[in-house]
């Protein structure tokens, strides 16, 4: 199995663990920030606070753009993922690994990587449920910007 493949199978795994996590939890109430947005901004702070140090600029962008993309295709209709395409996104976005990390430190470096991935995931399919006109409008406009990356079909 090539490292790819790998990522992707461990990624699939993570969303549809977070599905059904999203689909238990679809009564609770989700406090959205209404002044600004209609984000869940606490809940960014808290997710980004600690993973700086782990993840360069560049690699959030990349993984919060995959992650965006993935929530668009549950909420949004004429959405679908490009399984390889996002998976050779999520390759790229893990390219640059800390350089003097062992064995042990590249595969916690990875699962903090993958649970930014899947935790983001999760508060974009919590703001695109809360809002899904805004949302799937937001996602036009991604898709119709060529400068953006894009994994769907």
């Amino acid at each position: 199995m090539t490292r790819s493949a790998g990522i992707m199978q461990c990624v699939r795994g993570t969303m549809a663990a977070l599905a059904v996590t999203v689909m238990a939890c679809g009564s609770a109430t989700v406090a959205v920030a209404q002044d600004d947005n209609d984000r869940l901004d606490d809940a960014w702070a808290d997710l980004v606070i600690d993973q700086e140090p782990i993840l360069s600029e560049s690699q959030f962008a990349q993984l919060n753009n995959l992650a965006y993309q993935a929530a668009v295709t549950r909420i949004c209709d004429g959405y679908a993922l490009d399984q390889t395409a996002f998976s050779e996104g999520l390759a790229a976005a893990m390219a640059e690994q800390p350089t003097e990390a062992d064995q042990d430190g590249i595969r916690e470096w990875e699962a903090a990587v993958l649970f930014r991935i899947g935790a983001t995931y999760g508060l974009f399919l919590a703001e695109g449920n809360a809002r899904p006109d805004g949302f799937c409008a937001s996602a036009a406009a991604l898709r119709a910007d060529a400068e953006v990356p894009n994994v769907w079909q």
